[in-house]
């Protein structure tokens, strides 16, 4: 089964998941989270704008926020890859999201971040209109409200003007906004602050294997990956909580040299080697202190 079969499927599951909740009556099918019962695995920057609109922290959204967040230390930003609707949508309409420029991507760090600047003004814009501006574009939210509209279309014959208003904004957002995910997403950025405590299912290098760690010309995980990293030059490339373990550097790698275990064997084996006759790679510091 092809990759991005997979984690089309695992999409659609995200989805299934939000009808079982509306099929069973467990209250907890909606645009924002599903579960079991009062305890609801909500999106997390959903949780903190509701916790900062109400200015009241509930006992099941505080245990929601915090399976969430639980999560992805585990896995990272494993949900943008295999749990976010918009690549589904984007494989659904023939579309790809417009390549970001390496340094942009290399510069995603900090106030460099564009999309830090965003769920900045995420959370600015709710504490001031005491209520989730955000939700009302976000493109998950969106996905999942269009859902349960056609749910309750089709289950209960209701016909509400969020059949046309959500679909239409979704579509227009991912039509035009080709580089959301790299540029606007407040979500990735609160995922990618989260996950820098991840260490677990990191792209890992087998040195023995791979090619240009034994000095033959190949790039190849560096040219697929959608973030930019650059797994042979850790310290120089966009850091390792941006990768959404989507698998496209081990499916791309001619010996197979990479793979994603759940524990990294060693610092070099996560990919902090340098191919054979090239330089290392230094820290600023350290190429200042060589010059001198």
């Amino acid at each position: 089964m092809k990759l991005s079969t997979k984690r089309t499927l695992a999409a659609i599951g995200v989805l299934g998941l939000v009808g079982v909740g509306l099929a069973v009556h467990s209250g907890t099918g909606t645009p924002s989270a599903w579960g079991i019962a009062d305890i609801a695995a909500i999106c997390p920057l959903g949780a903190i704008e509701a916790a900062i609109a109400s200015r009241t922290i509930v006992p099941p959204l505080a245990l929601g926020l915090l399976i969430s967040v639980l999560l992805v230390v585990l896995a990272g930003r494993a949900f943008c890859a295999w749990g976010c609707p918009v690549p589904l949508l984007r494989r659904l309409f023939g579309l790809k999201e417009k390549k970001t420029d390496k340094p942009v991507l290399a510069q995603r760090d900090g106030v460099n971040d564009s999309r830090n600047w965003v769920l900045g003004a995420t959370v600015l814009t709710t504490a001031a209109f005491g209520f989730p501006v955000f939700c009302l574009i976000c493109p998950v939210g969106l996905t999942v409200a269009t859902f349960v509209a056609l749910w309750h279309l089709l289950q209960l014959s209701e016909v509400t003007l969020s059949l046309v208003v959500f679909p239409l904004i979704l579509v227009l957002e991912v039509v035009l906004l080709r580089k959301w995910c790299h540029r606007f997403c407040p979500l990735g950025a609160l995922l990618s602050l989260v996950s820098r405590l991840n260490r677990t299912f990191r792209p890992t290098v087998a040195a023995s294997e791979c090619l240009q760690c034994n000095g033959a010309s190949c790039a190849r995980c560096v040219e697929v990956c959608p973030e930019g990293i650059d797994l042979h030059h850790p310290k120089s490339s966009v850091s390792l909580a941006e990768c959404t373990k989507c698998g496209e550097c081990k499916a791309v790698c001619p010996v197979s040299a990479i793979s994603f275990p759940f524990l990294g064997r060693s610092a070099e084996a996560q990919g902090g080697i340098a191919p054979k006759g090239s330089p290392a790679v230094q820290e600023p510091e350290e190429q200042e202190a060589a010059t001198i």
